[in-house]
C-alpha cells in the first residue's frame, strides 16, 4: 500500500468536474450562509461547504506557483480556457493545458489522501 495513492484518469475527471462546479458551489454556500435554510437547503449547504473547503485546501497545497495561479484563474475565478491562454501568453497553449493537468493531478492527490475521492 502506498502512502500517496496513484491518481487515476477517473480521479482526474472527478476533480475536473468538481472544479467546473466550484464557482456555483461557492456562490451558493456564500448566499446560504447568512440566511435561514430549510432541510433541503441545509443538506446542500453542508455538503457543498465541505466540498468548497476541500477544494480550496487542495488548491492552496499546489507547490508550483505558476500552476497554482493558473488553476485559481481558470477554475476558482471561473474564467474560460481561452482567457487563461491569453493571460498566460508567455507560454504555449499546450503548456497551459499541461499545467492544468499538473494542477488537477495535485488536487486529486490531495483529495484522495483526505478522503473525498476514493
Amino acid at each position: 500500500m502506498e502512502f500517496y495513492e496513484s491518481v487515476t484518469e477517473t480521479d482526474k475527471l472527478i476533480v475536473r468536474s468538481m472544479l467546473r462546479r466550484y464557482p456555483k458551489m461557492k456562490l451558493t454556500v456564500d448566499l446560504l450562509s447568512g440566511k435561514e435554510r430549510n432541510e433541503r437547503q441545509q443538506a446542500l449547504y453542508i455538503d457543498w461547504k465541505t466540498k468548497v473547503e476541500e477544494i480550496e485546501l487542495a488548491v492552496n497545497l499546489i507547490m508550483d506557483k505558476e500552476v497554482k495561479e493558473l488553476i485559481e484563474y481558470r477554475f476558482i475565478k471561473g474564467h474560460p480556457r481561452k482567457a487563461a491562454v491569453v493571460k498566460f501568453r508567455l507560454v504555449t497553449d499546450r503548456s497551459v493545458d499541461r499545467w492544468i493537468d499538473e494542477g488537477i493531478e495535485s488536487i486529486a492527490s490531495t483529495l484522495k489522501l483526505m478522503g473525498p475521492i476514493t
